[in-house]
């Protein structure tokens, strides 16, 4: 999904740094239904799980579940990457119709489907886009502040009011979809918490990043290796042959060999260690 997800970087710094999606997603998340979506966050296995469940239903699942129990570890991992794979290939074939004419097309494809087949595309289009979305915040939030928004959300939870504000910078829609943190907000504002409403209304104020970042498609396939645990424990050699294998252009995100690798992984650091702030142009 990190194509949509630059799509929405792009938007973002239209506008500023601040984060707004394009009419056409608010939109979504309105007609949907979807914006209890934060809800993925209180548990980072939700936000895999509501993306397969958008390609698998029940009895699928159940079923993969059987053939998994019934395999050798080797067998097990090798089920797995066959089951990703294919579930990859979905995701590459949907485009999402961000064009008044894409729209209009998807519009006339929706209508002309009988009730059941309506259905079916509504709650597909609910848990990919809940998936989508709580998964490009997630990569935002490791771009900017170098820690998962679940991991931010939970350190709220246990009382981290800094970990609070830094987790409704990255998604304002946090504050009011999940109780903890509309609660807490609210017991502040009539407690007279002065300084911890402040913190969290300053963060609020504030984009999660300023300026534009240059290399916004490496940054994102840094987040989604900072997710996993393993970018900084891959050699930068194999980092570049990745990002080779990915797709990405060389040359526009100057990445030419070794050398420059290392160069833009040293300014991804930076950037985090800056709150987002950018040092380069």
């Amino acid at each position: 999904m990190a194509p949509d997800w630059l799509w929405l970087l792009r938007y973002i710094e239209s506008e500023d740094g601040y984060v707004r999606f394009p009419p056409v997603f608010t939109q979504w998340i309105k007609n949907l239904n979807i914006g209890n979506y934060p809800g993925l966050y209180e548990d980072e296995r939700a936000i895999g799980a509501i993306l397969v469940k958008a390609f698998l239903s029940d009895e699928q699942v159940g079923q993969l579940n059987t053939e998994l129990e019934a395999c050798s570890s080797e067998e097990r991992g090798q089920l797995l990457l066959e089951y990703i794979g294919n579930l990859g290939e979905e995701i590459d074939a949907i485009e999402l119709p961000k064009t008044p004419a894409a729209q209009k097309l998807a519009e006339t494809r929706f209508l002309a489907m009988s009730e059941e087949e309506r259905q079916c595309s509504v709650e597909f289009a609910q848990r990919f886009l809940m998936g989508m979305l709580a998964g490009f915040y997630q990569s935002l939030s490791i771009m900017v502040h170098g820690e998962k928004l679940t991991a931010l959300v939970a350190q709220a939870k246990a009382g981290d009011d800094k970990a609070f504000a830094k987790a409704v910078q990255i998604d304002k829609r946090i504050l009011h979809a999940l109780p903890y943190f509309n609660d807490r907000f609210a017991a502040a504002n009539s407690e007279g918490e002065r300084e911890f409403v402040e913190l969290v209304t300053t963060h609020m104020s504030r984009p999660p990043y300023k300026g534009k970042i240059r290399h916004k498609a490496l940054y994102l396939a840094f987040s989604l290796l900072d997710q996993l645990g393993v970018l900084d424990k891959i050699k930068h050699a194999e980092l570049l042959d990745l990002c080779t294998l990915a797709g990405l252009d060389s040359h526009a995100n100057r990445i030419d060999d070794v050398k420059n690798m290392s160069k833009r992984l040293a300014e991804y650091r930076k950037f985090q260690r800056n709150g987002g702030a950018l040092s380069t142009p």
